[in-house]
């Protein structure tokens, strides 16, 4: 009987561990889906991005953009700014310029308001 009750304790624990386990999996999968995500959206405003000149460095720009389920950008808020009026104002046309948005490959990921951080050159 003892026997049995540890086998049992046993399996018990290792679904725990097995639940766990998928739990953590799930939520890795999100994040590198919330990242490709927002990767394809940087990538879409980087190409509409005409850049003031004379910048210089890699300055970044941190913007809060509300939109549609369609990706259809209704609003944006400057939340930082990267310390060049002429940059900001760049990227929020780019930002415009850009909608609708790339939509996330799952469509639970969607959020109405994105909080984005801009750096006009890609980051390696």
């Amino acid at each position: 009987m003892k026997k049995l009750l540890a086998q049992e304790a046993q399996a018990a624990q290792d679904a725990r561990l097995e639940g766990m386990l998928r739990q953590d999996a799930a939520r890795a999968g999100a994040q590198g889906d919330m990242d490709k995500y927002k990767l394809a959206i940087a990538t879409k405003v980087r190409g509409n991005l005409l850049r003031p000149p004379g910048l210089s460095g890699n300055p970044e720009a941190t913007f809060e953009v509300d939109q549609l389920p369609s990706g259809e950008v209704l609003n944006l808020r400057l939340k930082r700014s990267s310390g060049v009026a002429a940059l900001d104002e760049a990227i929020e046309r780019a930002i415009r310029r850009s909608s609708p948005l790339p939509l996330p490959p799952n469509p639970s990921l969607f959020q109405r308001t994105l909080e984005f951080k801009f750096r006009p050159l890609t980051e390696d």
